[in-house]
């Protein structure tokens, strides 16, 4: 059994990168195979075969995710090239894309009536041919971006200031701007967007941004925690990796279908 000196030498280690993050994925991967979609079931009915298979698609790339920004590339010799870093910021993009694709695909629905639109076989048979709306899907693509930018035109400011900076400043300032995002998303866009009168869209639309401005705002804590010099911050920042990994997909999946 492997012992660790320090907090920081337990979260970079593959124990905590990529083993701890990849079990309940894989437990879940393995329910969603084994187990049946309810017919006609959840928050959006019509809606239940995309968050189905959106819950698959990154389920799959939750688990690629740690493997292949950590030992694979250490096994393809290129863990300290500038391609493992486009690798991980690609993973970093796909993070954050499944969550606006989720949000607006499902505002997509607002408005309409759900129960019907599953009863009649003619969208039906449209909702199987297009699980995605275009304009959803690119409105997540362009919001996707968005958190990026803001995040390293601020942290070239800052260097431009104190060129001493720690690298780690770019991922505090990354995870306060998606912070932000996630607020502007859960209080201004979906109350806009999405009626009163379809609460239950509403309120799960809102539950899973919470959900993400929680894992965001622990991971900024722990990232202050860690710039301020205490090890500890590293032990905190391994519970926001659980969320973000090993439960969020499992949690939007759930809480969709939990309304039959």
């Amino acid at each position: 059994m492997p012992t660790f000196a320090t907090w920081q030498e337990l979260y970079k280690s593959d124990l905590q990168g990529a083993v701890a993050v990849t079990i309940v994925p894989l437990l879940f991967l393995l329910y969603l195979i084994w187990t049946e979609r309810p017919a006609g079931a959840g928050v959006v009915p019509a809606a239940a075969r995309f968050v189905h298979v959106w819950a698959g698609t990154f389920a799959v790339l939750t688990i690629v995710d740690p493997l292949a920004t950590g030992p694979l590339l250490r096994v393809l010799g290129i863990a300290d090239q500038p391609s493992a870093t486009a690798v991980m910021i690609a993973f970093v993009l796909l993070g954050d894309f499944r969550v606006y694709l989720l949000v607006f695909t499902l505002m997509t629905f607002a408005g309409t009536r759900h129960d019907a639109r599953v009863a009649d076989p003619v969208y039906a048979a449209r909702d199987a041919l297009r699980l995605v709306p275009p304009r959803a899907a690119l409105a997540a693509a362009l919001a996707t971006l968005i958190v990026p930018v803001v995040a390293v035109t601020i942290d070239r400011a800052l260097r431009a200031n104190d060129p001493s900076l720690p690298g780690q400043v770019i991922w505090l300032v990354y995870e306060l701007a998606f912070l932000v995002a996630a607020i502007v998303l859960r209080e201004v866009i979906v109350p806009a967007r999405v009626p009163a009168a379809e609460p239950w869209l509403r309120n799960y639309l809102r539950a899973v941004l919470a959900y993400v401005a929680v894992y965001y705002a622990l991971w900024a804590t722990a990232d202050i925690v860690i710039l301020a010099g205490h090890d500890v911050g590293w032990a905190l920042r391994m519970i926001p990796n659980q969320l973000y990994y090993a439960f969020w997909v499992p949690f939007a999946y759930g809480r969709f279908f939990a309304r039959r």
